[in-house]
Formats: C-alpha cells, sequence, structure tokens
C-alpha cells in the first residue's frame, strides 16, 4: 500500500508542476492602433495588481449599459499620474482605450480624464508598438 500510495503522490507532484498556467497579460487582443473614447459613470475600480479594472456605466447608441475595462499595474497608474481617491464609484469619466479586435465591448485604458480634468495618460505595452509598426511596414 505504501509504494501506490507513494507512486500517485509523485504522480499528483509531477502533473502540479509540469502543467503550465496559461498567461493573461498580453494585450494582443486589444487594437492600440486607432484610440477610442467614451464617456461613463464609475461602477467600480480597482487599481490592483497585475492591472487595474473599471466599470463604467455608459450611455450610447446601443444604449446604457456596463463596460468593463482594463489597465496598467499600480505602479505604472502613479506613474502617469493616479494618485488613491483619483477616481471614485459614482465620478463621470472620459476614458481613452485601446478598443478589443473582436469588436466586443471594453478594452484597455490608455488615459482618463476625471470629473475635475485631471488628465492621467499611459504609453502602450510594448507588444503594442510592436503591431503598430509592423502594420506600418509595406
Amino acid at each position: 500500500m505504501r509504494t501506490s500510495t507513494g507512486s500517485l503522490s509523485a504522480l499528483c507532484l509531477f502533473l502540479s508542476i509540469s502543467n503550465p498556467v496559461p498567461a493573461h497579460h498580453s494585450a494582443a487582443v486589444f487594437d492600440f492602433t486607432k484610440p477610442q473614447q467614451t464617456n461613463g459613470v464609475v461602477k467600480d475600480i480597482r487599481v490592483i495588481n497585475p492591472h487595474m479594472t473599471l466599470t463604467l456605466e455608459v450611455t450610447d447608441a446601443k444604449g446604457t449599459r456596463p463596460i468593463q475595462f482594463e489597465g496598467h499595474s499600480v505602479n505604472n497608474f502613479y506613474r502617469a499620474g493616479w494618485r488613491p481617491n483619483m477616481v471614485k464609484v459614482g465620478d463621470k469619466i472620459k476614458v481613452t482605450y485601446a478598443a478589443r479586435k473582436d469588436g466586443t465591448d471594453g478594452g484597455f485604458v490608455t488615459a482618463f480624464v476625471t470629473e475635475a480634468g485631471q488628465e492621467v495618460g499611459f504609453k502602450p505595452p510594448p507588444e503594442a508598438g510592436t503591431a503598430a509598426t509592423a502594420a506600418k511596414t509595406p
């Protein structure tokens, strides 16, 4: 019985170590070549690592609905001028973002303007620059 228990434990350990976790930190799903803008009311904002999440209630031609965005890490937000409590639930903000390439709502926040007029802007992720350069190459 000890041999089979030991073998099972070794197999479980091997499988847990050898099974890679898929990374989700690529910006390849966003189109940084055509910045979009929208205004909305902040329903939720979390500036945490590994990246920010933002839910805006937006009213446009499609109606009123919540749209989820993601963005940079806390460090990048701070370097760009963001400070805690700069944006709160209920605030009306203007967001500049890279839309999803598949056409669904949402995107990657590249800048925003607060209700008080404070502007915070970011540089696109490195892979976005590569995609833009490749698109310009004949």
